[in-house]
């Protein structure tokens, strides 16, 4: 079975580092401020995504198509993990 384009995002780096925050990929952890944030899977690979593609605007069927591939999910899934990620990471981090 080939793997996700998330799971292809995971293996193309082994840490980010951005303002108060560390990502690290194939650990699938993000720490804030030193202390490592709960985060749901969903929700991380919705951040790889956004990160994988932070130079320019990805739409929100793209996400869908790329977070949940295969499956009819409601569009308020990705805003329930896009508003999980600005509370963690801060409204300016997610624009």
């Amino acid at each position: 079975m080939p793997e996700s384009p998330v799971a292809n995002i995971i293996h193309s780096f082994a840490e980010l580092v951005f303002d108060r925050c560390v990502i690290r990929g194939e650990a699938r952890q993000v720490v804030v401020d030193g202390q490592p944030a709960k985060l749901g899977t969903r929700a991380y690979d919705l951040l790889l995504v956004l990160i994988a593609h932070r130079e320019r605007v990805v739409s929100k069927n793209e996400l869908l198509d790329l977070i949940w591939p295969g499956l009819v999910v409601e569009e308020n899934n990705l805003q329930v993990h896009v508003s999980a990620l600005r509370k963690l990471l801060g409204p300016q981090t997610i624009a």
